[in-house]
């Protein structure tokens, strides 16, 4: 099977980060931005969000641009994205929109451990795969995804999903917003244990564009 087309998109501060220490809810990126944003996920076929996203963000990714969504259903799929949830532990609160979006295809992937805790969502109309923990989780989240007709994979965060993927995706896309957060704590847009001095991941620069205070970078991932 062909591995899906996967793409990320995070707006970053100056220094780096995609949120504050305490990882509250903050939108860094301008009106520009959130258009980006939607475009980019009007063409996905799944948007894919790690635990720490969801929890901050509550609501599942929609497309909220409605000439955006018009053109989704033009060509045939529904209106928004799928979603997909990548959590080990499967604790949420139960009263996350997320859970409840049954006008949105949802898959939440995890360890043994958390299929438990995540009967309710199979009630609400989740898929519940779990996850062999000896493999690798992007290979297999890909290749389920891959299985379910999926081409287009669109990686929001955080920064350590984007870790988790990121020998596997093809384009960065990256809003550099005019902020300076701090805090040696607050997440980047790569977390994870990270690579070795020598071995980081190579990228070019394909497309680069400023709209008021904001540059857009789109990047390409080097064949390795």
């Amino acid at each position: 099977m062909e591995k899906p087309f996967v793409y990320a998109n995070l707006a970053i501060t100056l220094d780096g980060k995609i949120a504050s220490f305490d990882r509250e809810d903050f939108s860094l990126g301008s009106s520009a931005d959130r258009l980006e944003m939607d475009r980019l996920r009007a063409g996905a076929d799944v948007v894919v969000w790690g635990g720490g996203t969801l929890r901050t963000a509550r609501h599942p990714a929609r497309v909220r641009e409605e000439s955006l969504v018009r053109e989704r259903v033009e060509r045939g799929v529904a209106p928004h994205p799928a979603n997909a949830l990548i959590t080990k532990s499967g604790a949420f609160p139960d009263e996350l929109p997320w859970f409840s979006a049954d006008e949105i295809e949802r898959f939440i992937f995890t360890a043994p451990e958390g299929a438990s805790r995540l009967e309710g969502a199979r009630d609400a109309g989740a898929q519940i795969i779990v996850l062999d923990e000896a493999d690798s989780l992007a290979r297999q989240v890909l290749a389920h995804l891959g299985e379910r007709g999926m081409k287009n994979v669109l990686i929001e965060g955080g920064g350590d999903l984007v870790w988790e993927f990121a020998r596997y995706i093809d384009e960065f896309h990256v809003t550099l917003t005019p902020w300076l957060a701090g805090g040696s704590d607050a997440p980047t847009l790569m977390d994870g244990p990270g690579f070795r001095s020598g071995e980081f991941l190579g990228l070019t620069l394909v497309e680069v564009r400023q709209e008021g205070d904001e540059i857009f970078l789109r990047y390409a991932r080097k064949p390795e």
